[in-house]
């Protein structure tokens, strides 16, 4: 599959348009409901598949030309007992979904498959494509964090560690530590906070 370059910018209006769209209105804040977004809003089938990710290595996997999400059951199950270390995971993968939905209809929309296993070929076939997956996951990312709070999560921190400790910000460890406070309120995992870090311009690797 050929997919296009997006550049980033292209990217984040796909995903700020879309969390800011009228369908998600009530639905935009964090931590994002990505379950109720695919099942009530753009009426996706949303199935449980026992054993995906053992199978596939995926929590989640849309089928192209189709309104459908398979979810592994296993994770599903976790979500729905509030397991956070699960849910956060799923959350990014199902929102990872929705980025190859809303990014990649157009070389998708034909495919067509007869059978599951079919499906699992065709998806062990293509996820060698990094692009594909690249999209999706700066999708993900900006979708589930919007920059906005970020920075007023970021700055509340900054003051509150500022006023202890004026050099707190080069206190080895301390990116991952902030990113690990302020994860909960996107519910995400920190390493996704220390991506967007860096890409909203917040605190970038040196």
């Amino acid at each position: 599959m050929n997919v296009s370059f997006l550049d980033n910018e292209t990217i984040w209006r796909t995903a700020d348009d879309f969390r800011l769209s009228k369908d998600l209105a009530g639905h935009d804040l964090p931590p994002i409901d990505v379950f109720y977004i695919a099942d009530v809003i753009l009426r996706f089938d949303v199935i449980d598949i026992p054993d995906l990710q053992a199978d596939l290595r995926m929590d989640a996997a849309i089928v192209p030309g189709q309104k459908t999400v398979y979810v592994d059951r296993d994770a599903i199950q976790g979500w729905e007992r509030q397991d956070r270390w699960i849910e956060k995971r799923l959350r990014f993968s199902v929102a990872h979904e929705l980025g190859h939905f809303l990014l990649h209809r157009e070389y998708q929309e034909d495919i067509r498959f007869a059978h599951f296993d079919e499906f699992k070929r065709w998806i062990l076939e293509h996820r060698r494509n990094n692009r594909l997956e690249d999209q999706a996951d700066e999708f993900a990312g900006r979708f589930l964090v919007p920059p906005d709070i970020l920075r007023e999560e970021y700055d509340r921190f900054q003051k509150k560690m500022a006023a202890a400790d004026p050099s707190w910000y080069d206190v080895e460890g301390m990116r991952s530590h902030v990113a690990k406070k302020i994860a909960s309120r996107f519910g995400v995992n920190h390493q996704v906070i220390e991506t967007r870090f860096a890409r909203e311009g917040l605190w970038p690797l040196e």
